[in-house]
């Protein structure tokens, strides 16, 4: 960014000086001055603590940082919110230690988490199933810790039948109080762009969440989809796989902003090696949500957390204070 700057500094340096005071431009020239010291030791210093391992995302120095808003977690959280433990009279039930730890984070790092009780919502029943009175309290109390929470919902790349992903966005609205909506198996191909507008307008018009905000869309094609896709979301996930490769964004997509961007990894095996460079240099290219995890070897790597969720949230913490 420093080197874009530098052809048109001197000009507008003239103009400045030309019309201030010259006390007035030298509180400016030191003002500018301590940001860029700032700037250029905060990156330093999380280049030296970047961690043995490689990253295969892009790491030269030479990036810019595109940033202009913090960077948030997109956390699909697949565990039920109750863990019981024991048998019989011994048994004990409390909530799900995945489900406290992202509440707990979220004061540090905005937060958006996905939940998803059976492959998407269970049914509306009065009074509410056991299933459905524990997602409810384990939203509210997500929410009160100042976590988005997203509703899963599964198109099966655009062949689902619409009324039936019109049915779980309107059983959301109805029954969890949930912010939007996470859509999963998102085709990328411009054909089932109506089919995804479709969806999206409902979300945005059934789901009024409590916070007072508009619905939040979430998409997750797992790579870059064609434009008209990306536009029906608030969110896209252009990358959801087991490796830490982040080829560049398509042309036809430069007018869509990276801080709409969600970039997720699965089953990394030196994710505590790798965690600190892969988030340096997602922050820098401007992405907006990040989850890392090194679960991945079972049937559903988002049941659980990553082991190293707490530190990811505090790597993500430090690189948005240099934002200030």
């Amino acid at each position: 960014m420093l080197a874009a700057l530098a052809v048109p500094f001197s000009a507008a340096a003239n103009w400045v000086i030309s019309r201030v005071h010259v006390r007035e431009c030298w509180t400016m020239y030191r003002t500018i001055h301590h940001w860029i010291v700032v700037s250029v030791m905060a990156s330093m210093l999380l280049a030296a603590c970047g961690g043995g391992g490689a990253s295969a995302v892009d790491m030269t120095s030479s990036t810019p940082n595109l940033r202009a808003t913090p960077m948030g977690v997109l956390v699909p959280l697949y565990g039920y919110p109750l863990v019981t433990s024991g048998s019989g009279a011994t048994s004990t039930t409390v909530p799900n230690p995945a489900w406290t730890t992202v509440a707990a984070n979220a004061a540090f790092v905005p937060t958006v988490a996905v939940i998803n009780p059976s492959n998407g919502p269970v049914s509306c029943t009065t009074p509410p199933s056991a299933t459905l009175n524990a997602f409810q309290q384990g939203i509210a109390q997500l929410q009160q810790a100042g976590v988005t929470v997203l509703g899963y919902v599964h198109t099966s790349y655009g062949q689902r039948d619409a009324a039936l992903v019109q049915q779980d966005v309107q059983t959301y609205a109805q029954c969890y109080g949930v912010d939007g909506v996470f859509f999963d198996e998102v085709s990328n191909k411009a054909s089932q762009a109506a089919y995804y507008a479709a969806a999206a307008a409902t979300v945005r018009q059934d789901i009024v969440p409590i916070s007072g905000k508009p619905a939040l869309v979430a998409i997750n094609p797992g790579s870059y989809p064609d434009i008209s896709i990306a536009n029906t979301a608030d969110i896209t996930v252009m990358h959801e796989s087991a490796d830490l490769n982040l080829p560049p964004a398509p042309s036809t997509l430069s007018s869509y902003a990276p801080s709409k961007f969600a970039y997720l990894a699965l089953g990394i095996g030196n994710l505590s090696q790798t965690q600190t460079a892969t988030l340096t240099s997602l922050f820098q290219q401007g992405v907006g949500y990040v989850d890392l995890t090194d679960q991945g070897s079972g049937s559903d790597p988002w049941a659980a957390l990553s082991t190293e969720y707490s530190s990811q949230i505090q790597t993500i913490q430090t690189l948005n204070q240099t934002l200030r």
